[in-house]
């Protein structure tokens, strides 16, 4: 073919592909659920990308501080003999990143107050106080959670991992190895609910399990002996404080026979007895001088009581529990029977509440988000009419990516949810942490992924580990901040009232 015909021929396609361009949607043409098809317009062909990610040079400066040896020595932290300090100084390594403060409703930073006198006296007191960490799939594995547990309990004194289901939703564990025989049954108030269970009593984890199904009215009844084990195993990829407790508690109930338990320790039988029959919560505790690497909780019955949850603790300090719930936006807590979840909540000696909810709802792009500002509103005043003197901290939705074409983009509607959820929070009564905002805003997470190394996954919504550390640390000194303030405030009034 001759030069001039191969560059009509060039010219008359890439004609043709232009008006291809103009004439073709906007929006594409959707092939499947997951396979759009695009093409480039002229404005895109022509024009420069201006598509800007956020710029979290400080928080990639502080990731890369967390070198192996700060892990390792985290790891293997051990506490002094008196660890509890009127004022906890953050350590100003750990402030390399800017503070992103707590908001409260009409600045009223003194919501948290209750905690932090909590806090204060747990020298004095003794007492074992614990915080609950509810959350999505963000927090699972205990992501998150065990950085903050690790650091109250390096200031604040306390050990263990707090309280685990009887049997893992989902087989990953950061802080423990979770085995569990094959015949148990789990039920939850959220994601996929079992619509044939006749009651609402799931407990302060928002599940329960059971070894044998529930019985039923049939004319032969299953009389048979069942057989089920649980066994918790340290794990050495945690903190050190996560794998030393002092205690275990066991939380039961609704027991309709005698329903014999064997306790191992490390292998080696250290207690037998039966449960006995009973409706209610029930609670069984056993001591421990030294924690064992290993324990495991068989049980024989022909019925079954409903596990609500198993605490691993020191005697005293801080208990801080993962409790993650995947697919969940948060809208769980009117779904569970009060009374249990009032006494659950009472013999932990629950003291605050860490909700980190939204995620499950930004892919649902709404025109508004009133209707989701509502029912988080309806959650956070029944657990406030519950427990009107537990402080509420809302963690808010993170940045969370869609690709568009061939870039990743924020969801347009994540501001829209944010913002749901701090009005929801605030009209509640409880403060409220932007992670959003903390983690750098709109085009944050794509940037979060391609650091070096990189701090989320390539899903563009979770952190990795090593991610969910550096947004737990932006917490936690958010957090301490506030409790510094408040001794500071405090100082300040005692010397007041002195003169």
């Amino acid at each position: 073919m001759k030069p001039v015909n191969i560059l009509i021929f060039l010219l008359a396609v890439l004609s043709i592909l232009f008006i291809v361009s103009v004439f073709f949607p906007k929006d594409g043409i959707q092939i499947n659920d997951e396979l759009t098809l695009h093409f480039l317009t002229p404005d895109e062909l022509f024009s420069k990308d201006t598509l800007d990610y956020a710029d979290i040079t400080s928080i990639i400066n502080q990731s890369r501080a967390i070198n192996d040896s700060v892990l390792l020595a985290d790891m293997n932290f051990i506490p002094e003999s008196n660890p509890i300090f009127d004022t906890i100084r953050a350590n100003e390594d750990s402030l390399k990143v800017k503070i992103h403060r707590i908001e409260y409703p009409e600045s009223d930073s003194t919501i948290l107050y209750p905690f932090f006198n909590n806090l204060r006296r747990l020298r004095s007191s003794g007492e074992l106080i614990r915080i609950l960490h509810y959350g999505d799939s963000q927090i699972e594995g205990d992501r998150m959670t065990s950085y903050i547990r690790f650091k109250l309990q390096q200031n604040f004194g306390g050990s263990g991992i707090g309280l685990q289901p009887a049997v893992s939703l989902y087989g990953y564990q950061l802080s423990v190895t979770h085995t569990a025989s094959d015949n148990w049954l789990r039920y939850t108030a959220f994601g996929n609910i079992d619509t044939t269970l006749e009651h609402d009593k799931y407990g302060a984890l928002a599940s329960f399990a059971r070894f044998k199904p529930y019985p039923n009215d049939s004319l032969s009844p299953d009389t048979s002996i069942h057989k089920a084990w649980i066994a918790l195993h340290k794990s050495k990829r945690t903190y050190s404080l996560s794998r030393v407790f002092e205690e275990c508690t066991m939380y039961y109930g609704d027991n309709l026979e005698p329903v014999l338990y064997e306790l191992y320790s490390d292998g080696e039988l250290i207690d037998a007895d039966f449960l006995p029959v009973n409706m209610g919560l029930q609670i069984k505790k056993w001591y421990f001088n030294e924690s064992p690497d290993e324990l495991k909780i068989a049980f024989q019955g022909t019925e079954s009581p409903d596990f609500y949850g198993i605490a691993l603790d020191g005697h005293k300090g801080i208990a801080v529990d993962n409790i993650p719930m995947r697919g969940c936006a948060g809208l769980v807590f009117t779904r569970m029977n009060q009374d249990l979840l009032k006494q659950m909540y009472d013999s932990l000696n629950v003291k605050l509440l860490l909700l980190q909810f939204g995620g499950n709802v930004v892919p649902y792009i709404a025109e508004n988000y009133s209707y989701y500002e509502r029912w988080f509103y309806g959650q956070l005043k029944r657990l406030k009419t519950l427990f009107p003197d537990i402080p509420i901290i809302v963690i808010g939705v993170s940045d969370m990516s869609i690709k568009e074409k061939d870039k990743f983009v924020s969801y347009p509607n994540l501001e829209k949810i944010r913002d749901a959820l701090k009005s929801a929070t605030h009209r509640a009564g409880g403060a409220y942490w932007d992670m959003y905002e903390a983690m750098g805003g709109n085009n944050s997470m794509p940037s979060w992924v391609y650091a070096q190394p990189p701090l989320a996954t390539s899903d563009f919504v979770h952190f990795n580990r090593r991610g969910a550390r550096v947004i737990a640390e932006m917490f936690y000194n958010a957090f301490i901040y506030e409790y510094e303030n408040y001794i500071e405030s405090r100082n300040k009034r005692n010397i007041a009232s002195a003169n």
